[in-house]
């Protein structure tokens, strides 16, 4: 009894792993209105910065513990199911992407405390503008660079 596969069945199977595997990436990555939602709250939140500080004083916190709950929720599996996201991609720390992400967050921070302290007029609004324009157009390019990145390995 022959079980090699001949190489169009060798190859029709590569092609159907590999559409689930895009499969389950789609499944466990958010929709891209999530993106842009999330990017125009963000751009919202340095307008209101800029704009209203008393608010912002007063209620800030409130908000970043709430958006920080939400970040904490879809992590975990409970968490995600309550909000309607029972599949998760399980990845792995890449210590490459890792320190490139601490380098962006070190120049953000670093470049938002210089512009800051430097009084550079409406810093809030500009870097509130930028940061939600960045999450709206990068957000979904990334998380499909790295559900499709981790299916693969």
């Amino acid at each position: 009894m022959d079980t090699d596969p001949t190489p169009d069945e060798a190859r029709e199977a590569l092609l159907q792993v590999e559409r689930r595997r895009a499969q389950t990436a789609a499944a466990a990555g958010w929709p891209r209105w999530s993106w842009i939602a999330a990017g125009a709250l963000i751009v919202a939140y340095g307008v209101l910065a800029d704009q209203q500080p008393d608010f912002l004083r007063n209620w800030g916190s409130v908000l970043v513990l709430v958006l920080l709950l939400l970040a904490a929720l879809t992590t975990t599996r409970r968490g995600s199911a309550l909000i309607g996201r029972p599949v998760r991609s399980r990845t792995r720390l890449d210590t490459t992407t890792a320190l490139w992400g601490l380098a962006i967050l070190v120049t953000v921070v670093g470049g938002g405390t210089l512009a800051s302290v430097t009084d550079v007029p409406h810093v809030a609004l500009w870097f509130g503008i930028a940061a939600g324009i960045l999450l709206a157009a990068g957000g979904p390019w990334w998380q499909h660079r790295v559900l499709t990145r981790g299916a693969r390995r």
